[in-house]
């Protein structure tokens, strides 16, 4: 293995998943690797990803196994699970944590306007060191241009712990999710409140929007106010060694109305307003879209009144 490390190189090798099409390519390639010919000896590997904080060994060493392919391998996630003893879900949430860092864009490929595969963009962070998450917090910065004031009395160096910006404006609105009582009490377990946080949206993949609307309708909970009293929990084990948030946002997507079940090929609902100001749901699948008429024909008044409901109080 060679590892190259100059700050005049920029690897851009393409690999496999995200949400843009790609279709105006003279030779279309699908779940491909593509870099230089001079690299095809050689598994380049950039400093950037030994050298970043808070990165898993697991999403290090995914990375660079997928460097080290040649340019007509298949990359799918079949190949990728064959390879490795971890599950889909495993290498899959090992994805997203590199997509969070800024070392992996997903994109998906059409040919002729279907769905064909997935292309990988292998990258550095902004090619900077850099993540997309922590440049918004060097957006107007406080005076000192070093701290960020979670609160009055607890202060984090964003140079050294890497806390993206979302997840400390996310950190009070959780913490206000629980009495006085069970907040943290010191800086120090303030802090693993936040890391806990972090690790959910870097480690786990997890929207932290999504994991706060489960979290708030747990505190509701009768049984879950009294067995769900920190924050920490969440990255916490059950019996079965499953982390209590994939055991929480699993909750959630089985509560969802039967209509998740009834589009074919759906990638999401939302909602929007006609030009009456009402407010409809639409659909998006992989072929088409679905307006708020079709959606009512295809679903009937019943489930779509529910799925409104739902949309309204949870999001999709």
């Amino acid at each position: 293995m060679m590892i190259l490390h100059t700050a005049d190189v920029r690897i851009n090798v393409i690999i496999a998943k995200s949400t843009k099409e790609t279709e105006n390519r003279e030779t279309m390639e699908v779940n491909k690797i593509i870099k230089p010919e001079w690299f095809e000896k050689y598994a380049v590997i950039p400093f950037e990803i030994f050298r970043k904080k808070g990165v898993s060994m697991a999403a290090t060493g995914l990375y660079s196994w997928l460097f080290s392919h040649e340019k007509n391998q298949d990359i799918t996630m079949q190949f990728i699970a064959g390879h490795f003893k971890d599950g889909k879900d495993a290498i899959n949430s090992k994805i997203k944590e590199l997509e969070s860092l800024g070392f992996l864009k997903r994109e998906e490929v059409r040919i002729g306007g279907r769905f064909a595969g997935y292309n990988f963009h292998l990258d550095l962070p902004n090619h900077s060191g850099k993540t997309a998450a922590e440049k918004t917090i060097a957006v107007n910065p406080p005076q000192s241009n070093i701290h960020y004031n979670v609160q009055d009395n607890v202060q984090y160096n964003i140079q050294e712990s890497n806390i993206p910006k979302n997840v400390l404006d996310a950190f009070p609105h959780f913490k206000n999710l629980f009495e006085d009582r069970h907040h943290p009490k010191t800086e120090s377990q303030e802090k693993k409140w936040i890391e806990c946080l972090d690790k959910i949206q870097r480690i786990d993949g997890y929207d932290l929007r999504e994991v706060y609307q489960v979290s708030q309708d747990l505190r509701k909970d009768d049984f879950w106010k009294v067995n769900f009293l920190s924050l920490l929990k969440l990255r916490n084990r059950d019996k079965n060694g499953i982390l209590y948030v994939d055991r929480f946002m699993a909750m959630k997507q089985s509560k969802k109305p039967k209509a998740y079940k009834m589009i074919s090929n759906l990638i999401k609902f939302y909602l929007y307003k006609d030009p009456s100001g009402k407010e409809l749901i639409g659909a998006k699948t992989l072929k088409s879209e679905l307006d708020g008429l079709a959606l009512k024909n295809k679903l009937g008044d019943n489930e779509y009144q529910n799925l409104h409901k739902y949309l309204s109080n949870v999001g999709n």
